[in-house]
């Protein structure tokens, strides 16, 4: 008899954005992987009802729950509540713990952890320090503090420090969604790695290349760049790989790095790192994104085509290192 998986994402809403309806083709790309991979396979949602959604999973008792939810309540930062309860309730489940996204999905919090082990990342401070903080010979950027997807990011959200509309701006947005960090302008890499603990695989390195952007416009991907086929930035913008054949002490320092997250954060399953490079050759941590996104045309899939795998594949990478089986030093 076949085992029984769940694909669990959050409830679509009546009229879904493109970064959120992008969940259901990540749902088909998984569902086709464990089906290859011998399971039986029940696509199933959460929505305001937690409590008796999951205990809805638990009556199935699956083998496991391949975990895409993106959003809890339509709130990022509410990520971590469900493999909180799926924890709780002693279902296996793929992608990084409960208090991993806690830490991850809240920026700031995970910067300051980096900070504290070490780990190379941009300057930053709360929106309500930018009086003091700000220095006029830099940059910023204003960014949500739990939002994925580049989410309210684009670069109309790059400010220079000497801007004497910024801290009007500032001044009128809520200091528990956003913060300030400063922009290094240079060169912008994603690592996709799959794991756990003492065991992590890096994929080949992508640099997302900036194609013909005009001078005084801000090399960045943010929200129009991953979702607005039509836009300027996304046409300009694409993924590209073996950047750093000729570099290979960067290269080398990127994946010490990630890996590094990984460890840090006790991260498991599938994770993102994404870096920003320094016109000086220095690296810096903009965000670790746990159960990134693996829609067939994602990053995340195509660096693992890089690296000769299939979605199906990677799957079986995510799936070897679930939650509720993963043991870790103190």
């Amino acid at each position: 008899m076949k085992q029984l998986a769940i694909i669990l994402h959050n409830r679509i809403s009546a009229h879904p954005t493109p970064d959120e309806a992008d969940v259901l083709n990540q749902v088909k790309l998984v569902e086709n992987a464990l089906t290859n991979l011998g399971y039986t396979c029940r696509v199933m949602d959460v929505g305001y009802d937690l409590y008796s959604d999951i205990h809805k999973i638990k009556e199935l008792a699956p083998a496991l729950v391949f975990n895409l939810v993106e959003t809890v309540f339509e709130k990022s930062e509410l990520l971590h509540l469900v493999p909180s309860i799926l924890n709780a309730a002693g279902i296996p489940y793929s992608g990084v713990s409960a208090e991993a996204l806690f830490l991850t999905t809240n920026k700031p919090l995970a910067k300051r952890m980096m900070k504290q082990f070490g780990i190379p990342t941009p300057d930053w401070f709360l929106s309500v320090h930018a009086g003091q903080n700000l220095d006029p010979n830099k940059k910023y950027i204003l960014k949500p503090v739990s939002e994925e997807g580049s989410v309210n990011l684009d670069e109309d959200a790059v400010f220079n420090g000497d801007d004497p509309g910024l801290l009007r701006k500032i001044s009128t947005i809520n200091p528990q969604e956003y913060f300030v960090e400063e922009f290094i302008e240079g060169r912008e890499f994603n690592l996709s790695v799959t794991g756990s603990h003492g065991d992590f695989r890096v994929y080949p390195i992508a640099e997302m290349i900036f194609e013909d952007f005009p001078k005084g416009k801000e090399k960045m991907l943010g929200y129009r760049a991953k979702w607005h086929e039509d836009s300027f930035e996304y046409q300009h913008t694409r993924r590209q790989f073996n950047t750093l054949a000729n570099d290979r002490a960067l290269h080398d320092s990127l994946i010490r790095i990630a890996k590094e997250c990984g460890q840090v954060f006790r991260l498991c399953g599938y994770f993102r790192v994404d870096f920003r490079v320094s016109a000086d050759g220095l690296p810096y941590v903009l965000e670790i994104n746990g159960n990134p996104c693996i829609s067939p045309d994602s990053g995340f899939i195509a660096a693992a085509a890089e690296a000769g795998l299939t979605p199906t594949e990677v799957v079986k990478q995510i799936i070897k290192h679930l939650n509720n089986s993963i043991t870790y030093e103190a």
